[in-house]
Formats: structure tokens, sequence, C-alpha cells
């Protein structure tokens, strides 16, 4: 693909995003809003320079190179019959004359240490290695490396800012391209991370991405019902004034949320597979233009590992409409498994560890997970909808070597906010330590506690009570056929690696001169 480097990035500082902290048993939620901070620089955001746009004839999108390339303008393009208006959605606040870089439609990425932001702005202590595609709390925007522009395609790659930290560039890269298909905005991001710090930390939220709308978006809607795609009847979020703010998880049974106006009008996130989100408003105003600090918030909050040399790609699609048409939209989309269908080839898929480590990024065909602390350790399925009684058994492709002849498998409620561990949520099953592959049959049929229950995330964990030095455990895969999962269906997309054919406009972008922050470690 044809296109511009703006800058070399040799130098890396650290990195990562803005929201949410995470521990085993509880989130605690840290919101991203700007303040004004005497000597921050001044921001470029108000004008529209650095806006580049696509369209068609039923919506518009916008990225700005003064936000980091993320995304910061989305309209309808016309007025629904008098039931949407027309001008920006996007929450883009003004403080103190300066665009707030903690708000629009972006990538937030999140890992540790959490003392890593200890050293930054005295509002986002504990916040952690958390750079974000926008820019920091000091009102600089992310550097743009390069964006390109067709006539269905924006395509930006950007160092993000540590959001607490002065002008520091993380140690990553956010790229994304979006493309328009009817009333749908649909993006491909890559996240490529090069950090210094090789530790592989445990799991966080991140991101992928939030969403923030103005006041007028302020109903936010999700299914989170026991009979999915049956159009039950949903569930609505909203605050209630004189109230002003709400913030928290939410964990649909169906993989989107929507944030829309009074009439029902608005924009849906799509996360393929994605079950754990979060939701938010900010403000006791129930409407306001972009540059208004009322906002309201959704976001895909699923966890992931970090590895300090992870390439991460994956999709999400935003739908402008009607609830009724949003959720239409979802259902004609291939739908996730409906029970475990994880081959671990070239990707985690979505699992994640506690007290545990795994060889690290590249993956290549199995999980070797370290349980030197085996008597804490736990390995943990991303959030997901099944139904106990249509997996009677599952079948783990597995090799041992612990000092027990035994392993656990937990399991999480959908209606659960975390694997409790109680007696009614625990199979055990015999394992063979001889350190060889074997596929165990994990027999539920006759756990009545299994077979009742809406399944909303699985564990395996070790059975001792002290440390076991250099145990170990490798996972190929997990699914609900003896002879292991099934390809997953994918949606048919449009090739990200087109070259830029004429027509291409390649877009200037103004150069970011990198200044270090001056902070001790």
């Amino acid at each position: 693909m044809t296109h511009i480097l703006f800058s070399k990035f040799s130098y890396w500082s650290r990195v990562f995003f803005v929201a949410f902290i995470w521990a085993p048993t509880l989130l605690i939620a840290q919101i991203r809003n700007s303040s004004p901070i005497p000597g921050a620089s001044p921001s470029l955001r108000l004008a529209a320079d650095g806006l580049q746009t696509i369209e068609n004839s039923q919506i518009k999108v916008g990225i700005n190179t003064n936000a980091g390339g993320a995304i910061t303008y989305l309209t309808f393009q016309n007025d629904q019959g008098g039931k949407v208006n027309t001008r920006n959605m996007v929450s883009n606040p003004v403080i103190g004359g300066r665009t707030d870089l903690g708000r629009q439609i972006q990538i937030g990425l999140y890992g540790g240490p959490y003392d890593y932001s200890q050293n930054g702005n005295p509002a986002w202590i504990g916040l952690g290695w958390n750079p974000i595609q926008a820019g920091d709390v000091y009102f600089n925007p992310a550097q743009v490396l390069l964006v390109e522009k067709q006539d269905n395609l924006l395509h930006t790659k950007t160092i993000p800012k540590q959001f607490a930290f002065n002008n520091e560039p993380g140690e990553a890269t956010i790229e994304h391209w979006i493309r328009l298909d009817g009333n749908v905005v649909k993006v491909h991001v890559k996240v490529v991370l090069s950090r210094s710090d090789k530790t592989q930390y445990e799991a966080r939220q991140q991101e992928f991405p939030c969403v923030y709308l103005t006041g007028d978006y302020h109903k936010m809607w999700l299914y989170n019902g026991t009979s999915p795609y049956t159009n039950g009847s949903l569930s609505l979020e909203q605050i209630q004034p004189p109230q002003t703010m709400i913030f928290g998880d939410v964990f649909p049974t169906e993989p989107w949320m929507a944030s829309t106006n009074e009439n029902g009008y608005g924009v849906g996130l799509y996360a393929p597979g994605n079950y754990e989100f979060k939701r938010g408003y900010f403000g006791a105003d129930l409407s306001g233009d972009e540059t208004s600090t009322v906002a309201s918030y959704i976001a895909a909050t699923n966890k992931v590992v970090f590895d300090y040399n992870l390439v991460h790609e994956w999709d999400y699609e935003l739908i402008l409409g009607h609830i009724d048409n949003i959720r239409s939209y979802v259902y004609g989309k291939t739908h996730s498994p409906t029970g475990p269908n994880f081959l671990f080839d070239t990707a985690r898929k979505g699992w994640i560890y506690y007290h545990a480590t795994d060889t690290g990024w590249p993956i290549s065909g199995k999980l070797h997970v370290m349980l030197d602390d085996a008597t804490n350790a736990r390995i943990l399925s991303p959030f997901v909808f099944w139904k106990g009684r249509s997996n009677p058994k599952i079948y783990l492709r597995a090799a041992f070597n612990t000092q027990s002849d035994k392993f656990r498998l937990k399991w999480r409620r959908s209606d659960d906010i975390t694997i409790y561990g109680t007696g009614d949520r625990i199979m055990e099953f015999p394992v063979i330590n001889d350190g060889q592959f074997h596929t165990y049959t994990i027999d539920l049929s006759s756990n009545d506690n299994w077979l009742e229950a809406d399944i909303g995330q699985i564990a395996f964990e070790p059975i001792t009570d002290k440390a076991q030095p250099n145990a170990w455990v490798e996972l190929a895969w997990v699914a609900t056929s003896p002879d292991g999962p099934t390809p997953d269906p994918i949606d048919p997309t449009t090739d990200i690696d087109a070259p830029c054919v004429p027509g291409c406009a390649l877009v200037t972008v103004k150069r970011i001169q990198y200044i270090p922050s001056n902070r001790k470690r």
C-alpha cells in the first residue's frame, strides 16, 4: 500500500490507554476526562484543518489528525423525518479553549504495571500503562504517522500517547481502516506493541473501542436476557437527573450495545464475539452539541493479555439508525458458537490468566502456561453465552505436568459478575501428568448445576494447597467434539491491504515534534 511516513519512532517511552482498572474480583472504573492544566500546549482541535471525511447517501464519518486519527465526526445525512438531527454526534468537548482528547471514538490500551502512572498527572495515579489513540490529558494529540484517503476508505497509523503524561508516546502503534457500507461504518484495527518492559502482566479491560456521543444519545440499550437472537425485550440504561454520572460494566448476551436519542435513533456498536461492555453517562443535561462536556459512553471492554511484542487485530462496526434496525443488522451477522470452540493455533482466542503466564507471543499451536503459583493460578476463557444443556460434554486437548492427578473446571453464570467458585459452579476431572497431549472428556451430562445454567465464562485451575515450582499445562484446544474445534465462520470483509489505486488521496499531515517528558523513574 502506498503511504507516507512522517517520522521514525525508534525512540519509545512508555504506553497505554485510559479508563479501567482491573482486580481479580473487582472492577474499579476511572473515567477519562481532561481538565484545564496550566502550561499545556494549545490544541488545534476546533479548526477543521485536520478533519478528513468519507460519506455516502446515508451517513458521513471523519477522522481528525489533530486527534491522533481517531474518529471525531459521525452524522446522519438526513433527519429521518425529524426524528434525529444531522449535526456531529461524536463528543469532542472543549475545555478552556482546547479539546479534551480523552473522548471521541477511539482505541484505548491498558496494561501493567499499575504504578506506571504514579509520576504522571495526579488525577490518574493508579491508571497504569495506558496509551490512547487521540492524545493525552495535557491536550497533546497523538502522533499520526500516515493518513490515506480513498473514495470509501480512511486509513491512519498513529503512535498513541500515554494519557496520564505530558507528551509521552506509547510503545505501540494503532492503525485503523474505515469504510462505509450503507448505514454502517466498518472498522478494522491493528495494534502493534513494542514495549521495552518485557514483563507479561495480567490482562486488563481494553477499550476496543470506546464510543463517546453527545448528550442527545442518552438512552443506552443492550440485551442481557437468556434467549439471545429471539428479539426479546431490551434493557435500557439511562441517567436519572439530578444524577450527574453513571458508569460501569454490563454483560450483554448479544454482542452489541447502542446509544440512541428519545426517538430511538442513534449508533450501535457491534463487536463480534464480545460479551463484555461498559456504559456511562456524564452530566445531568440530556442534550448538547459536540463541544459540551455532557456525553454518553459505550465501549467493548474485553480483556487481553498484552505481550511486549504483541500484534493484535480485530473488527468492529458502528451502525447508524433506529434501535430496531440496529438490532436487525446484528441478527444478520454470523453468530458466535453455541459452545466451546477454541483452537490455539496462532492466538489465545481471548483466553487470559490470573497468577500465571505463558511463553508469550507469537502463539504456535498451543498455550504453554506456567503454574508455579498453583494455589492461585487460573486460566480463563473470554466472556461467552452458552446454554449448559447444549454442551453436556467438553473436550480438552492438553498436556499436564503438575503434582496433582486432578484439575478443576469452574464456570461463571451469565448473570454473575465474576467466577465465584462455589460448589455449584465446579467440576473436577482426572489428568495424566506425563507431559504428553491427551484428549480429556469433561462429562457434565449429570451435573444439573451446569445443565440448568446459562454459561458466561469457563476457567481451568490446579487443585493444590501449595506452590508447584516448574508445574505447567499446555492447551491445544477446547471444543464440544472429541475431534476438536470446527472452523469459525467468517463474515465477508473487504481486503484491507488493497493498494492505493488511482484517485486515492494521500493526505498531508502536519509533523509533530516529540518532546520527552521530564518525569523521573
